[in-house]
């Protein structure tokens, strides 16, 4: 019993460790928004472009192992990424709370692809990953210009894929779900 006490103790306490590590690099959103990081945390596939959309807007694209911050409403989103397949987030994102998830490519047997992937807080060696991502790695950036010319170059994309993501909305076991009690607590 004492033993099992013990290392529960332990095992928290290294969560809060590696957790605490990186918590200072994130960014809280601004008054009345929500913050979500799109997290490449492995170089599996890094020389695939993984792009990232919330519906119809597009955020922009990279590869290799970085991160995306993304400040939008609160509320309901569905987000989803494309790369050589289309795969579905929906989240429901609170005011002034910040979320990561991770976006890893994915080797197939004919083809490479990206998932969404919901953080497990108990995992060391994932917070491992997040922590190395934020302390070695800068934030993918995107001008305005950038922004707009990724929209338009995509525009056709955007169309196909979104009748695919609403086809897939339809079955839930065909997304994943970041609810709103999945934030980063940053006190």
């Amino acid at each position: 019993m004492r033993k099992s006490l013990l290392l529960t103790i332990l095992f928290v306490s290294i969560s809060f460790i590696a957790t605490a590590q990186f918590k200072d690099k994130l960014v809280p959103p601004s008054k009345g928004k929500s913050v979500i990081y799109f997290l490449r945390t492995t170089s599996l596939g890094s020389i695939m472009n993984i792009r990232y959309f919330d519906g119809e807007k597009y955020l922009g694209k990279f590869n290799g192992r970085s991160y995306i911050r993304y400040e939008c409403e609160p509320g309901e989103h569905t987000f989803w990424i494309k790369a050589e397949n289309t795969d579905v987030l929906k989240a429901d994102l609170q005011e002034g709370k910040v979320y990561l998830v991770e976006t890893n490519a994915t080797m197939g047997a004919f083809s490479a692809g990206a998932r969404f992937q919901l953080i497990k807080w108990n995992k060391k060696r994932i917070l491992k990953r997040i922590n190395k991502l934020f302390t070695k790695k800068k934030e993918s950036t995107f001008t305005d210009e950038e922004l707009k010319k990724g929209a338009y170059d995509n525009r056709f994309v955007i169309e196909r894929a979104l009748k695919r993501v609403q086809k897939r909305l339809k079955d839930a076991s065909k997304y994943k779900v970041l609810s709103s009690d999945m934030f980063v607590d940053l006190n």
